[in-house]
């Protein structure tokens, strides 16, 4: 059985800072499967990813291969290694067992800037320190009150400080009066490809290039200390993050297709 070679810029990035995180890869052959043993909350930590090869019509045989894998999970996450929608009719047997499909757009740029500058007495810096951390954990719970619980977002966390803690990801902030108001973290593994992380700004500070601010700080460390020559990001085609980043310099370059259900929502085996 063949092994998986990850094709799709936002998996390939994505697998990469799962296992800066301290995750694990199992090859299946068509597929993998991606667990992240600190948080099994988290939807693209444990997940099945289906080689872009893959027979993914056949709905029974990956809502099987996920149960058996993730046999405690309120949840289903399955991805597909294509670099575009191009073909995303077959995933309707998928669909039809209760399966969401999300499209995201991957964004790609070899260096950032903006012709906007953060207001006066903005420190941009990168991330030191316990109390720093803590103020990560405060802004997220902030940014993403609907989305996930405590316990999931401290997870998450702890995945941060052990990619940090690697050598190859840094995490960095604006700050007004001392306080984190945006951030974000820039990952990179032995190649010349960093991928951006966990980018938020504060509801009561935003509009203001606090975002682009720690994006090009970031993106800077990752061209002279990490090497990188290529930066990626994903999004939300709908979001209003795109515009922004589409301001620093970045350009579409292929699209991530995610299935996911709500937690505990079965999907219908189809018969």
């Amino acid at each position: 059985m063949a092994a998986v070679r990850v094709r799709s810029l936002a998996f390939r990035t994505d697998l990469m800072a799962l296992r800066l995180a301290g995750g694990e890869l199992e090859d299946g052959g068509d597929h993998l499967v991606a667990r992240a043993p600190g948080n099994p909350h988290f939807y693209w930590g444990n997940f099945v990813l289906l080689a872009g090869t893959a027979p993914v019509e056949d709905a029974s045989r990956w809502l099987q291969t996920f149960a058996r894998a993730f046999p405690g999970a309120q949840h289903v996450a399955i991805g597909w290694d294509r670099g575009s929608e191009r073909g995303a009719s077959r995933l309707q047997p998928l669909i039809r067992a209760g399966l969401e499909l999300t499209v995201d757009r991957v964004l790609l740029a070899e260096r950032l800037s903006s012709p906007r500058r953060p207001p006066a007495a903005t420190e941009v810096r990168r991330l030191a320190g316990e109390d720093d951390w803590a103020q990560l954990q405060e802004l997220t719970a902030a940014c993403w009150s609907g989305d996930g619980s405590p316990e999931f977002q401290a997870a998450r966390q702890a995945d941060f400080r052990r990619m940090e803690a690697t050598g190859r990801a840094v995490f960095f902030g604006a700050y007004r009066g001392g306080k984190l108001v945006s951030g974000c973290g820039i990952v990179s593994g032995r190649g010349r490809t960093a991928r951006f992380q966990h980018v938020q700004t504060h509801p009561e500070h935003r509009g203001q290039a606090l975002a682009s601010a720690v994006l090009i700080a970031a993106s800077h460390h990752a061209e002279t200390q990490f090497l990188a020559r290529r930066l990626v990001i994903v999004a939300d085609p709908g979001g209003p993050a795109i515009r922004l980043y589409r301001e620093l310099g970045f350009r579409t370059a292929g699209s991530q297709l995610q299935l996911t259900t709500a937690p505990g929502v079965n999907p219908a085996t189809p018969g």
